[in-house]
């Protein structure tokens, strides 16, 4: 009876841990930053949260100037908060991953939630991106790591589930800056999520835009929300259509001072 109250009050406390600090994580992320930046004519990586979460206006090493996006840590406080809350009701997650860039989300979310496995997935196409996932698989190893599956993740998610059977619990969904792309990436991924997984969604306008209260495709979506940031129309659309057929659900935003329409989202996949 003892032994067996222990084992309740040991799972107890782990759930109940405390979430690994913000600070800490950033400064691993920096460190890992500059890993890639040391090696830039190999990797071709020149300033920390290139093209990703992280981006907070460095200096680039190439020319001296600061960067253009500054997110001011907007994206990445919103992640770590909501995952590390996650991370109270789950044992052992599986995280999905679409859009591994240079790993940095990677790296936030295996920071965040200390007992998950991270898989992720990317196209391939940016020069750091196989030098990071080296970096990563040897920092974290394969257990929590097991390496960025390359290729179409349209393609690949479904075929790297049928090979080595997995379940999504929480999502992070980048990626493809494409309509058809980023639909098909939501759709790939709600298929071998769990019902009610977390998902947090990049690139997003206003909430409006992308929960479903435009009607996709409509002259009325359009006219609110393309002129909001051109680049990430396709991405908004494709959301739009998931919360419009109900598989989808929005539930919380936030977004960057410097850069009020490209915020980031949480929302959950429902069994449609």
């Amino acid at each position: 009876m003892f032994v067996a109250n222990l084992c309740v009050f040991s799972m107890a406390l782990a759930l109940e841990r405390p979430c690994p600090p913000l600070g800490a994580i950033k400064t691993k992320a920096r460190a890992h930053s500059q890993r890639l930046i040391d090696d830039r004519n190999t990797t071709k990586y020149t300033v920390h949260g290139l093209f990703g979460i992280f981006a907070r206006g460095d200096l680039r090493a190439e020319t001296g100037r600061r960067h253009y996006i500054n997110y001011e840590d907007t994206k990445v406080d919103f992640m770590h908060r909501h995952a590390c809350q996650l991370g109270h009701r789950m044992r052992a997650p599986t995280v999905c991953e679409v859009g591994f860039n240079a790993g940095l989300s990677a790296l936030l979310l295996l920071e965040s939630l200390p007992h998950a496995r991270v898989l992720s997935f990317d196209l391939g196409d940016a020069a750091w991106a196989r030098a990071a996932d080296a970096l990563l698989r040897k920092q974290y190893g394969a257990a929590r790591f097991p390496g960025v599956v390359f290729g179409d993740a349209v393609r690949r998610i479904p075929a790297h589930a049928a090979a080595h059977p997995f379940q999504c619990d929480v999502v992070f969904v980048d990626g493809d800056k494409s309509y058809a792309g980023r639909y098909g990436t939501l759709t790939a991924l709600w298929q071998v999520s769990r019902a009610n997984t977390a998902v947090f969604m990049d690139e997003v306008t206003t909430e409006a835009c992308v929960n479903g209260t435009h009607v996709p495709e409509s002259s009325a979506h359009e006219r609110q929300c393309a002129g909001r940031n051109r680049n990430y129309w396709p991405s908004v659309r494709a959301y739009t259509r998931a919360c419009h057929e109900g598989w989808l659900r929005v539930q919380q935003c936030a977004w960057p001072s410097r850069h009020p329409y490209d915020g980031i989202c949480l929302g959950t996949f429902t069994n449609g």
